[in-house]
């Protein structure tokens, strides 16, 4: 049987833990807040840019008169040789299933479409380091014109191979790192 002081120290210990979990919950409160405000910010943007994209929908020419059909060039479905599969995982592993469910659904994706040349962008610790144990990375080499210039040819290997990672960009987004990426 537990005698005085063994159960004093567990009181102590349970209003720790109480106190640790009051401090993790305002945490992510304040983080859930200002998640949320980022999100109303965007809402101004995001809406002149429907209004935008509505506007050029309206000028173009689309349809061709006398079939009736899509005629914009961008419209037009072609067959698809060559995707490239961006991962956006997280960087640590404290996040459940997240990161497995994601990277789950990247290999099916993979998996389902062998005829295909993929390449993956990933972005995130956990997706760069599974990416590259499977899947080997993009070679390229350098190449000069005639003019003297420098290009660089890629040599694909593989159909599946991995052509950049981006780890930390979820921790600070910057427009540099998003632009790299695009």
């Amino acid at each position: 049987m537990a005698n005085v002081l063994d159960l004093r120290r567990r009181i102590r210990s349970v209003k720790n833990t109480r106190q640790i979990t009051k401090a993790m919950k305002m945490v992510a409160a304040a983080k859930l807040r200002r998640a949320q405000e980022r999100a109303m910010n965007a809402r101004p943007y995001a809406k002149m840019i429907t209004s935008v994209l509505e506007s050029l929908t309206r000028r173009a020419d689309l349809y061709d008169e006398t079939t009736g059909n899509l005629s914009h060039p961008l419209f037009i479905t072609r067959p698809e040789k060559r995707v490239l599969l961006v991962v956006i995982s997280g960087d640590k592993g404290f996040a459940g299933a997240f990161n497995a469910n994601i990277l789950k659904t990247a290999f099916q994706f993979i998996g389902g479409n062998p005829d295909k040349q993929i390449d993956v962008e990933a972005v995130g610790r956990k997706a760069r380091d599974l990416m590259r144990r499977r899947y080997p990375a993009a070679v390229y080499t350098e190449q000069t014109d005639e003019a003297g210039g420098v290009t660089n040819v890629r040599e694909r290997k593989a159909s599946v191979e991995v052509v950049g990672d981006h780890v930390g960009m979820l921790l600070k987004l910057e427009q540099s790192r998003i632009a790299e990426l695009a």
